[in-house]
């Protein structure tokens, strides 16, 4: 069960607690409903736990033992730097392919694994749970599209070679701060999306007004320099010939 919660505290007395216990009872000191009663302690746990106390008194231990993990902790750190690297690669694994690569990993290493990897060739969804959640530095996100030229072209040598002309540029001319400015664009469609309405419950389509479906993106630049002035949002028209009307009621009329 994947978000099971204990609904008892057996199991989570501490182990001196339980060792007193059971010398009181194996000394004749106390009878075992005594003994159980007196430390709040289940009396068929204590009997057991006197049963094992007898045979290992220096081995015995008390308490649910941990839940068994297929990988060892060093395995998992593999896996885990594993699927850090591939994704500062641009070439990140899906849940589903990190289940695959799991179990792929398990055969490769002779891992005994559940019935159900074996039936389905990937590890389960309650392994990806407890796996993410033993490995913070993990988690699920929505990759962002990059172009290969993108991703192969941000690099450690055209990142220095850029630094190392930007720097000539300032040393050969010397500006100043309120001369270098830093530009971005992001695009805005035409097309308002509708907010969130109150509609009939069980109702398929429901729609709302717009002044179209799927309109024009429209690109918005936005500069601001390096002392902290910034001019407003410049906005750059998908047409061919310049028309007033592009720039009525804006912000610089």
């Amino acid at each position: 069960m994947r978000h099971y919660k204990k609904k008892t505290d057996r199991g989570t007395m501490s182990l001196d607690i339980m060792k007193r216990a059971a010398n009181e009872v194996i000394n004749g000191e106390k009878k075992l409903c005594q003994a159980a009663r007196d430390h709040n302690i289940c009396r068929n746990s204590l009997k057991r736990f006197i049963a094992r106390y007898k045979k290992e008194p220096n081995n015995v231990t008390f308490g649910y033992l941990p839940t068994r993990k297929i990988f060892t902790a060093d395995q998992e750190k593999s896996l885990s730097d594993y699927l850090l690297m591939v994704a500062q690669m641009f070439y990140g694994l899906g849940p589903k392919d990190v289940r695959r690569l799991a179990y792929d990993c398990a055969i490769k290493f002779v891992i005994t694994v559940p019935d159900s990897w074996q039936k389905n060739k990937m590890a389960g969804k309650d392994w990806m749970t407890a796996f993410l959640k033993r490995n913070r530095s993990l988690s699920i996100r929505k990759p962002e599209a990059t172009s290969l030229s993108r991703a192969t072209s941000f690099n450690r040598s055209n990142v220095h070679d850029f630094f190392n002309k930007l720097a000539q540029v300032m040393d050969k001319y010397t500006f100043t701060a309120s001369s270098v400015w830093n530009i971005d664009e992001t695009g805005v469609s035409t097309v308002l999306k509708p907010s969130k309405i109150v509609a009939a419950k069980g109702k398929r389509n429901v729609g709302s007004v717009t002044s179209g479906e799927r309109g024009t993106n429209v690109t918005i630049i936005v500069a601001i320099s390096a002392t902290g002035s910034h001019i407003p949002p410049m906005f750059i028209f998908p047409r061919k010939n310049y028309h007033d009307h592009f720039v009525r009621d804006g912000s610089f009329n």
